[in-house]
């Protein structure tokens, strides 16, 4: 099995770090308007069916 080297360490961390902040920039791009857009839809089953699937 291959060693780890700091460099490959250090790209290891970085990866992980990108992939935290693409997934918590998208948490918090849906959370204030994709809600938003189905919550402001009355009367309509399908949207609230999403929006409780999306909660």
């Amino acid at each position: 099995m291959a060693e780890l080297t700091i460099n490959q360490l250090i790209k290891i961390i970085l990866g992980i770090f990108v992939v935290v902040v693409v997934v918590m920039g998208l948490y918090f791009f849906f959370k204030n308007y994709v809600l938003d857009f189905f919550n402001n839809m009355g009367g309509n089953g399908t949207a609230e069916l999403i929006l409780s699937l999306l909660k």
